[in-house]
């Protein structure tokens, strides 16, 4: 499994069944991902820089609410979960965080949530072997991420969202202080294979390729 992040809080995950598009987004902020393919398209909520799927190249699958979903071997948990306080109604403030099951390695992706999950909401999160959590502005705050993080116990955290100065994003830092595990060196792409998550929990930063 190779898991890239094309910005914001977009992914790609290829697994050998199947391409993954995680969050894609429209350009802006100066960011591009480009037009990618993918066999998958999830989506986390209706905004342009979570939901464009008209930047995809292909006729991908879109997965936009809970469920459970299997598409070319891959199997997908979509979870509700809170978007953030202020959301002025139940659909503007809904978030769907996604566990996929591909490779027999568990990827958890919580899109563009901003608060803490729930204990129930956490439930069949826990214990990936990939979790991928947004810390950008109006996501979560670097020490609610750093807690979300100790909620899931993932063998691998990768923080997105965070883009204006890469590593030295003064967020980056704050929830790499928070969290309180030194970060392996960015890599362009984090490749995974089998249960090869390896021991003890990591912190892998990739270089947005956006």
């Amino acid at each position: 499994m190779e898991i890239t992040w094309l910005g914001h809080a977009c992914v790609r995950i290829r697994t050998r069944q199947a391409i993954v598009l995680m969050d894609p987004f429209e350009r802006s902020a100066g960011l591009d991902m480009g037009r990618p393919t993918a066999d998958i398209v999830t989506v986390s909520h209706d905004h342009p820089l979570h939901s464009y799927v008209a930047g995809v190249k292909g006729e991908p699958l879109v997965i936009a609410g809970p469920g459970e979903y299997e598409v070319q071997g891959v199997q997908i948990l979509g979870v509700a979960t809170s978007l953030r306080p202020e959301a002025e109604d139940a659909k503007a403030g809904r978030n769907v965080a996604y566990l996929m099951e591909a490779e027999g390695l568990h990827v958890a992706q919580l899109g563009d949530i901003g608060v803490q999950p729930t204990a129930s909401d956490a439930e069949p999160l826990v214990n990936a072997d990939v979790l991928i959590l947004p810390i950008g502005e109006g996501a979560l705050e670097p020490d609610q991420a750093a807690r979300t993080v100790r909620m899931l116990e993932p063998s691998i955290a990768i923080p997105t969202g965070y883009h204006a100065n890469g590593a030295d994003d003064p967020r980056l830092k704050a929830f790499l202080a928070a969290v309180g595990i030194e970060p392996e060196p960015p890599v362009a792409k984090l490749v995974v294979q089998g249960r090869g998550a390896g021991e003890g929990q990591r912190i892998v930063l990739l270089e947005p390729r956006g």
